[in-house]
């Protein structure tokens, strides 16, 4: 059996999907019924709870073998809940991680980002180095992935660009990024279940190219055929912005406080494959957009 945590999520939903294909045990961990319909019609075995509940987790690891976590506590889609990546994501891993071993679980792997070691990372990516050190201290078997940027975090964009004809660019948009879908994501999550030779490692990757999302704009204006009008958005505004909203929408200012960071640093990787020996034809950006155009 394996376990998938935060398996509602961009990249945990996919893993469950994948496993479901091959015809593997899955249990997917969620916080309610209305979320977890689309797992039961995929096959998955259902499991209530959250990284907040040491009980959850520990009926949740009963009888697993292997775990994939890609829980965070900032997510795009519910930007408006608590943020509190120190209490879901730290102590909560810790929490899963003691679970996982107490409970005889093999194999662990844990999402994490490209970018969580940079000297001036964001809050929610040191957060997420944190975890990491705490996995590897576990005694744990474990793998971490560091994918670079989600091609998905694009959408709205493309979405604005094929409404209005805008699209809204934060920064200068001229850092180099290794976009790349989330569900190349899942895919090295899900090989690396078995794969022994990655245990112990740390896997750092991206897409098949380094786009800037300038040059990201005008591949999605030509395949959408529109003509675009690209507003940028100075990062003093997005500080602005993020500070106005931090008492009522702390995980909007932090969002925004990840995109400043991209857009300042860049968030490169190495095209080549993450397992040694794995043929590596992650889609391209211009696929990814023929894929979501409608």
């Amino acid at each position: 059996m394996i376990l998938v945590v935060g398996a509602t999520g961009r990249v945990g939903s996919k893993v469950v999907q994948l496993l479901r294909q091959q015809g593997k045990p899955v249990r997917a961990l969620c916080r309610n019924e209305a979320r977890a319909r689309s797992l039961q019609s995929l096959g998955a075995e259902i499991a209530f709870g959250d990284l907040g509940d040491r009980g959850s987790l520990a009926d949740a690891c009963q009888g697993v073998n292997a775990v994939i976590t890609a829980a965070t506590s900032l997510n795009p889609r519910r930007l408006t809940s608590p943020y509190r990546p120190e209490v879901i994501d730290d102590q909560g891993h810790r929490a899963l991680f003691d679970v996982a071993r107490r409970s005889g679980v093999k194999h662990l792997i844990y999402v994490s980002a490209l970018g969580v070691d940079h000297p001036e990372a964001p809050r929610q990516f040191r957060v997420k180095k944190r975890v990491e050190e705490v996995l590897q201290a576990s005694g744990l078997s474990y793998t971490i992935l560091r994918p670079s940027g989600f091609m998905e975090n694009l959408l709205p964009v493309i979405a604005a660009m094929k409404r209005w004809g805008v699209a809204p660019v934060a920064g200068s948009g001229r850092s180099p990024i290794t976009y790349i879908a989330t569900q190349e994501v899942a895919a090295v999550a899900v090989e690396a279940l078995d794969r022994p030779e990655v245990q112990g490692q740390v896997l750092e990757f991206g897409g098949p190219e380094d786009l800037t999302n300038r040059e990201c704009v005008g591949i999605a204006a030509r395949i959408l055929g529109r003509r675009v009008r690209m507003v940028s958005i100075p990062l003093v505004i997005l500080r602005g912005v993020g500070e106005a909203l931090k008492p009522l929408l702390p995980g909007v200012r932090e969002f925004l406080s990840i995109v400043a960071f991209v857009d300042r640093f860049g968030l490169r990787s190495h095209r080549r494959s993450p397992i040694e020996g794995k043929p590596w034809t992650p889609i391209s950006f211009a696929e990814f957009v023929r894929r979501h155009r409608d």
